[in-house]
């Protein structure tokens, strides 16, 4: 409770510096919401020529990737902006006075901002879940909004524990701007793959985003079998609470080893 007070208090003043430029901020938003407007679109011109993709109709793969959408997006309102600015903050020095805080630097790092360009995103994914979810027939029972609810946290926390992890070698290769968006960024990075199933990709693909960088347990795993969907692998459905527990240990871990070796700038 005492945190999310003073993420508020952190929120208000970060939006009041935003709202004293507040044509700047409308027009951002505009502009987000646009970006990702078209996105969607794109996707409905794809089902009207093809029908269905591997199997999978427009609404369920809709469901699928907004599933994962709407975990992605939360967790980019807390990591995406401070991981991304990492890099920036060891190059100009800054990130020591984060060492200098009463509280923890990640936590200091996310309180003091707010990604309020992800909002567009989050709203328009809530319509679209909503949307498609009313157009399947999933059977809702007590054990699959368990399954579900259990699934889109751990989603939550892979989303999360990659995004630290880019954000972390910094330290080291101090610029990692690009690996943060190659590995994360929904428009153009390795994160756009997951928002089809990943049978259409080939082996090399859907290996990687399994077993290396395991977007697949954001979406496709679970999503298909709470469809029901033919899965060449039905037991990796169940993985995803595990790998979301060794990806955050790892990203913890990392990010703790990072701290014990980083060198000030001026060092």
């Amino acid at each position: 409770m005492y945190l999310l007070k003073m993420y508020r208090h952190f929120v208000i003043i970060y939006m009041k510096g935003k709202l004293a430029y507040h044509f700047s901020l409308v027009f951002e938003l505009i502009a987000n919401t646009i970006q990702i407007g078209i996105y969607f679109a794109g996707f409905l011109v794809i089902f009207h020529n093809f029908g269905n993709i591997a199997g999978w109709t427009q609404n369920e793969v809709l469901f699928m990737f907004t599933t994962s959408w709407l975990t992605y997006s939360l967790s980019c309102f807390f990591f995406w902006s401070p991981m991304k600015d990492m890099g920036e903050l060891i190059r100009t020095g800054k990130f020591d006075l984060y060492l200098t805080r009463p509280l923890g630097p990640m936590l200091y790092m996310v309180l003091q901002q707010f990604q309020y360009t992800f909002i567009p995103r989050l709203v328009l994914s809530v319509i679209f879940w909503i949307y498609s979810m009313r157009s399947l027939s999933i059977e809702w029972t007590a054990g699959s909004l368990i399954f579900y609810a259990v699934n889109m946290v751990s989603s939550f926390v892979i989303f999360s524990a990659i995004t630290i992890f880019t954000g972390t070698i910094s330290i080291w290769t101090i610029k990692s701007e690009e690996i943060v968006s190659l590995l994360t960024n929904n428009n153009y990075g390795l994160k756009n793959y997951t928002d089809y199933p990943i049978t259409i990709y080939g082996k090399g693909i859907g290996f990687l985003l399994t077993f290396v960088i395991p977007y697949a347990f954001t979406g496709y795993y679970p999503v298909g079998h709470l469809l029901g969907k033919s899965l060449a692998h039905p037991e990796y459905a169940y993985l995803s609470p595990f790998v979301a527990l060794i990806a955050g240990v790892a990203a913890y871990l990392l990010w703790n080893y990072g701290l014990k070796h980083y060198n000030s700038a001026g060092a």
